[in-house]
This record gives C-alpha cells, sequence and structure tokens, in this order.
C-alpha cells in the first residue's frame, strides 16, 4: 500500500504525455493520406464490440467489456469501454455479501495505417471505477467497505475483498481485421497506471480502518482479444 502524493499524478502526465508526442505528429504524414480508402470503418460509423481475455479467469476466454467505438475521421475514433460485475451473494441463510464493481474507459484511437480490411491504431484511455463491499449479518458483524470480518485491532483486510474508488490512464497498440462490412476481430496491447483508494472500513456501523491508497502501473491484457460489429 502507498500514501497518496502528488508523485502518483506526476507520473501520470508524464506517460500520457510521452504518448501525445509520440503520436500526434504522424498526422503531418502526407503519404498516409492516399491510403485512407479501405478498412470497411468510414466516417459516421458505429461500432460495437466485447472484449476478452484469454486464459484468466475461469474460462479459456473471459470476456467482461462492452465498448463502443465512433468514427469521427478515418485517423480518429472516439471510444468508450464499459465493464461491470454484480455480485451479491448469500453466503450462508444469515450473511449477505456484496462485491460488485463498475468501471468507466472513455478514450481515443490514432488510426496508423490501413491497407484494404487491416488497421492499426495507437490508443489512450482514461480509466475511472469503483467497487463497493459490504457484508451484512443477521446474526454476527456487519462490514462495510469489505466482505471480510476482522479478527484483531490491526487486522490486515484483503485489497481483493475491498471497495475502491479508481482512477488513472491506459495507452497501447491495437489491430483490426475487418472480414466484411459489419463484422471484424481485434487485438490490443498496452501499459496502464492507476491508483485505488481504498474504502474506509466500519464494523456494525463503527469506523474501524481509514480509507489507504495503493498505485500500480502494469502491462494491461484486460482487453486483449476483441470481436466486433457495426451497427450503422
Amino acid at each position: 500500500m502507498f500514501t497518496y502524493t502528488n508523485s502518483f499524478m506526476k507520473k501520470l502526465v508524464m506517460v500520457l504525455s510521452v504518448f501525445l508526442y509520440a503520436v500526434i505528429p504522424l498526422s503531418a504524414q502526407d503519404e498516409y493520406s492516399s491510403s485512407l480508402t479501405g478498412g470497411n470503418f468510414d466516417p459516421g460509423d458505429l461500432l460495437v464490440e466485447v472484449t476478452g481475455t484469454p486464459f484468466q479467469g475461469s474460462s479459456l476466454m473471459d470476456f467482461g467489456s462492452l465498448r463502443l467505438r465512433y468514427g469521427v475521421t478515418q485517423t480518429l475514433v472516439p471510444r468508450l469501454g464499459i465493464s461491470m460485475d454484480l455480485n451479491n451473494t448469500q453466503t450462508t441463510p444469515d450473511v449477505v455479501t456484496n462485491l460488485s464493481k463498475f468501471e468507466l474507459r472513455p478514450g481515443l484511437e490514432y488510426h496508423l495505417g490501413i491497407n484494404d480490411a487491416f488497421r492499426s491504431y495507437a490508443f489512450v484511455d482514461v480509466i475511472l471505477g469503483s467497487r463497493s463491499a459490504s457484508r451484512e449479518s443477521t446474526t454476527g458483524s456487519s462490514v462495510d467497505g469489505s466482505t471480510q470480518v476482522p479478527t484483531s485491532a490491526n487486522y490486515n483486510f484483503s485489497s481483493a475483498y475491498r471497495g475502491y474508488f479508481r482512477y488513472g490512464a491506459a495507452l497501447g497498440f491495437g489491430a483490426d481485421y475487418h472480414f466484411s462490412s459489419r463484422f471484424y476481430i481485434g487485438a490490443e496491447i498496452g501499459f496502464q497506471l492507476y491508483q485505488d483508494k481504498m474504502s474506509e472500513i466500519s464494523v456494525d456501523k463503527e469506523k474501524f480502518q481509514d480509507s489507504v491508497t495503493s498505485s500500480y502501473g502494469n502491462m494491461s491484457t484486460q482487453n486483449s482479444i476483441r470481436i466486433g460489429f457495426k451497427l450503422f
């Protein structure tokens, strides 16, 4: 766990700045304009896709994110990713746990190359998310901010079972292959930097532990495989 400082924001700004300086000059390439005629993805098109991560979770392909993409121009494509996991479970007759999360990823793609049905692009996303966690019991302790019941005064709550508010950014590269005017598949890989402000913990409505903050930076494989369709 890390105490919140301005260093996280400085790192985030630095990462975004490097991305923008690397991508924006590409728009000045004159020879690129002659190839903006293919790819089956034209300005005004709206695409919807589901994203998945192979070999993670309980199945071969873990699908959990929905994304919308809109073609403003041949090279600029705003997008919005939405993912959620609603998990409200009655673990025993007297205990109900809630561990539900929601995440938004608004972003922008800059398409670097279009060659008939194949397209490659760079992207940057803003990460905004939250997770709610609680344990309600009619016979034992009820907890807000986590699904775990503390057993000591300095109990170490696991971040996997604790609520949070998340913000950060992701950037990387991706590619699409359009089989027809309506269907395509793609892949992405990148880097993400984000911070989780963990929820304050209360037990039986009394404050037990203050909020803490954690920072993370890692390779992003959350949406590495994508299957999409053109709506119109």
